[in-house]
């Protein structure tokens, strides 16, 4: 018995007790340096707040094992504080070389308020989890639904509106996904929402999103700005179809314009709406 005392003590003192210790240390740093409101700050508080947060990542980096779980409690459990959820879930990324903790990472970053946000970050992680197959709808829900949302691509030196950062997002889902959540954000959501879901639904060009945009067009039902914004683009792509000649058919333009967006960059963002400009040019002559 007394031997059997000693070994439970001993692997209490090297692994159950140093990871609790582990956990609370990180605890400790989190109630110290979160809770804030990063717009609220001025650029001398934020260096001096950005500093403090160094000191969080660096000592969970210090031992990946032991900090994702802890990180993933605290996320699950966080409810006040956006921004630590959303910093959390960039620092699991960070830890987790075996993506074991992507689900964590996702419902982390539902709870993130764009607002308090760099664009950039949010719409990488958004990416790359769709990238990895798990359900971004929220994701992209959120980025349409925030008003002035925007997103400045650093290296391309590229400042893209909510609806054309959120096409990188949308383009991951399939196309009956994709019309689910705009159909229920121009239905439930915003008014920054519903004009945003507009024009993206618009843009995925598609027989059930066009029948609902028409049937909202023909009922008056969209914002006067909406409407408007949505025939001047549907007027465009019609002047277009005069001079575009094209031989190729809807489907293979539609397969082809889902493969271009392989990260996120100008250029392919760009090739996007070269294809959507020739994808809906079809449509539309099938129509005269």
């Amino acid at each position: 018995m007394a031997r059997f005392l000693f070994a439970f003590l001993l692997l209490c003192s090297t692994s159950i007790c140093s990871a609790q210790t582990f956990c609370e240390k990180l605890a400790k740093l989190k109630t110290e340096y979160y809770g804030f409101n990063p717009s609220s700050l001025n650029s001398k508080q934020t260096d001096a707040k950005s500093a403090q947060l160094d000191k969080f990542w660096n000592l969970a980096k210090t031992n990946p094992e032991a900090a994702l779980p802890c990180l993933k409690d605290m996320v699950t459990a966080e409810n006040r504080d956006p921004y630590f959820c959303f910093d959390a879930a960039s620092l699991i990324l960070t830890l987790d070389k075996k993506e074991q903790y992507l689900d964590v990472v996702l419902e982390a970053v539902k709870k993130a308020d764009l607002a308090d946000l760099q664009g950039e970050p949010y719409l990488r992680v958004a990416f790359f989890l769709g990238k990895k197959g798990k359900d971004i709808s929220a994701l992209a829900e959120k980025l349409i639904s925030t008003p002035k949302a925007h997103v400045y691509l650093v290296q391309h030196a590229i400042d893209l509106s909510a609806i054309d950062a959120s096409i990188f997002l949308y383009n991951l889902m399939s196309i009956k996904a994709a019309e689910n959540n705009l159909f229920n954000i121009i239905g439930n959501g915003n008014a920054t929402g519903k004009h945003n879901a507009t024009v993206v639904l618009n843009i995925l060009s598609t027989n059930r999103g066009d029948s609902l945009l028409n049937k909202l067009l023909a009922e008056n039902k969209l914002a006067d700005s909406t409407k408007a914004f949505v025939l001047k683009d549907r007027k465009a792509f019609a002047e277009n179809s005069k001079e575009q000649p094209s031989t190729r058919d809807e489907s293979t333009v539609r397969e082809e314009r889902t493969k271009t967006i392989t990260a996120l960059s100008d250029e392919s963002i760009e090739r996007y709406f070269t294809l959507t400009s020739e994808l809906i040019t079809i449509r539309y002559r099938k129509k005269k």
